[in-house]
């Protein structure tokens, strides 16, 4: 491919030797100075984008594919695109400045990464399942909020006697999102309320009323209705690799930003065919 830069002014630097133009921006077509491409990374704020690059890129080039799988995802990726032929692919890739080994790479990175990931962090999942389902549990409640403690007491006790439910009551006297909903929230995870209606729903059992309680300046009369469990399923588990896989991304991402030296990266063990079934669906 030409270097050749289309460039007539680039920079002089002060000691007069010039600074030719190698950072290219059309392939081909030298236009940035090393000096304009650092200052241009660091001026625009691009220096984070670069870092997480450079890193996706390094441990794209850890996974190998095969051949046919590779070709599948190609061609998924083309699909895509609206691409559906040789001839519309040649138009493609000229409109778009770019050459089949791009489009190689745009069509398997997401592949690689969800592999190097699967590799990496496959066996720490359960681990990281464990530790975090107290907060992935999720549940389903009925909630009453109101200013007023004698009134927060009055509708508990409605509700204790069975005189009126939720929903009535939720629409009538409710000041918080649930009057939309009949008084009916959920399923949302267990700790995303506040620390003291956490407390209490952790506890409850199906069924289970709770007496009048303050939160902040609200009086809230609540009802624990079902409890969810999270599962370790196949979903719970991509999420769980991808929590770590995100951990250790940004802290070597803070690690490039800073200038600090990378360690190598994190050893793999072999392949396990049964994680890494290819995410297009192979020619036939």
């Amino acid at each position: 491919m030409a270097t050749f830069s289309p460039r007539t002014n680039p920079p002089e630097p002060l000691s007069g030797v010039p600074d030719p133009p190698l950072i290219e921006i059309s392939p081909g077509r030298p236009w940035l100075t090393v000096a304009e491409t650092n200052r241009l990374i660091r001026q625009q704020g691009l220096s984070l984008a670069v870092a997480q690059a450079w890193i996706f890129d390094e441990i794209g080039a850890v996974i190998s594919l095969q051949p046919e799988e590779e070709k599948a995802l190609i061609r998924q990726y083309m699909e895509s695109q609206r691409v559906n032929s040789d001839e519309e692919l040649a138009v493609w890739l000229k409109s778009k400045r770019l050459d089949f080994e791009d489009l190689r790479y745009f069509a398997t990175k997401g592949e690689r990464i969800k592999r190097w990931q699967r590799r990496r962090y496959g066996e720490e999942a359960e681990l990281r399942f464990l530790e975090r389902k107290l907060e992935l549990d999720q549940v389903v409640y009925s909630m009453l909020r109101v200013s007023n403690q004698e009134l927060a007491e009055e509708l508990y006790h409605q509700l204790k006697e069975g005189e009126s439910d939720v929903a009535e009551l939720a629409l009538r006297y409710s000041q918080g999102k649930e009057k939309n909903t009949r008084g009916l929230i959920g399923p949302v995870p267990l700790a995303a309320g506040h620390p003291e209606l956490a407390a209490k729903l952790r506890i409850s059992q199906p069924g289970q009323l709770w007496p009048p309680f303050l939160v902040v300046d609200v009086w809230v009369v609540v009802r624990f209705e079902q409890l969810l469990p999270a599962q370790l399923d196949r979903e719970m588990r991509g999420r769980m690799i991808d929590e770590l896989f995100q951990l250790w991304f940004r802290e070597r991402v803070q690690l490039l930003m800073e200038g600090e030296p990378l360690p190598p990266l994190p050893h793999l063990p072999p392949d396990d065919e049964s994680l890494d079934a290819p995410t297009a669906t192979p020619a036939s």
